[in-house]
């Protein structure tokens, strides 16, 4: 899994986030524990929550 930069991240709506974040944590079962794939999972992830506590979706 490639880890997503947080421009990359900026560049999406809040639904292709949020379907972005179920997309990943259905993978991240797929997995094995300390994995490189695994560790970018969660790093996108985080990534992802920072964007969408801090920017404002509205109109």
């Amino acid at each position: 899994m490639k880890v997503l930069t947080i421009s990359e991240l900026l560049r999406l709506t809040r639904t292709e986030l949020c379907g972005l974040t179920a997309q990943i944590t259905a993978k991240l079962l797929t997995f094995r524990e300390g994995s490189p794939q695994r560790t970018a999972a969660y790093i996108n992830l985080r990534n992802i929550r920072a964007i969408l506590a801090r920017r404002d979706f509205s109109p």
